[in-house]
């Protein structure tokens, strides 16, 4: 929850928020606003067409890491011809993270890329870590020849209440499939147009990983099988930005 200007909103309170399922306005039974580490997996596209960003993207990576604390955990994978994490374990220790974010190479082969399949391997890292999770994705949004599919990679994000954050570089139509991963999740979509604004946009995104409002509801309506339910929730203030996720799926 930000502010116009980008800064976190500390003060915001229960009777300011409505939330609305399909549609319909449901009563806040908790609310509460927490501070807690946070799990990353951080995507870098080392494919021959982000050879020229390369340099950038580490310095991007650095910038975001660098935020850290010590209960925090980053895995960095480089993905192209093969999706490789380049730790064996996450850590927030940040000589070790920029040394291993320094080996990625572009991939000199030109095995093409696997883009659906790295976010595939993200969202099975995270399904089993509890608390606030994030994928952060730095690419061109090409894929050439991957398993998983833009389908399911978009069908399975809700499910992983974790946010996504990709950074697109160049002007590909992959844009909208990127923004959709962000939409879908309550992430954030940049366009790499300026890398200083991304790292400066770094120290925001750090802050809005460690801390959120947590707002809940009984469903006024119930199924018997489980289904996506369209979520909107509302500030009453005019200089609060929502960033929240837009689909929930409820079982019993």
């Amino acid at each position: 929850m930000r502010a116009h200007d980008g800064t976190y909103l500390f003060d915001l309170r229960k009777q300011e928020f409505r939330i609305y399922e399909d549609g319909v306005e449901q009563e806040i039974v908790h609310f509460g606003s927490v501070e807690q580490p946070f799990y990353v997996v951080v995507l870098i596209d080392t494919s021959s067409s982000t050879e020229s960003n390369l340099g950038e993207i580490k310095e991007a990576v650095h910038a975001f890491d660098a935020q850290l604390r010590q209960r925090d955990s980053v895995l960095p994978v480089a993905f192209a011809g093969q999706v490789l994490p380049l730790l064996q374990k996450a850590t927030s220790n940040q000589t070790i993270l920029r040394d291993a974010i320094e080996r990625a190479r572009t991939d000199s082969g030109n095995n093409g890329t696997r883009l659906y399949d790295a976010i595939d391997f993200a969202y099975q890292i995270l399904r089993p870590v509890p608390g606030r999770k994030a994928i952060i994705l730095f690419t061109d949004g090409d894929d050439t020849w991957s398993t998983a599919t833009m389908r399911t990679t978009l069908c399975k994000a809700p499910e992983l209440e974790a946010l996504i954050f990709p950074i697109h570089y160049g002007s590909s139509a992959a844009s909208n499939y990127l923004q959709a991963l962000a939409s879908e999740t309550g992430g954030r979509f940049y366009q790499a147009d300026d890398i200083d604004t991304i790292k400066r946009s770094f120290a925001a995104v750090a802050e809005e990983l460690r801390r959120q409002y947590n707002v809940g509801y009984y469903p006024k309506t119930t199924s018997a099988r489980p289904e996506p339910r369209r979520i909107r929730v509302e500030v009453d203030r005019p200089d609060a930005e929502v960033i929240a996720r837009k689909t929930l799926i409820f079982r019993r």
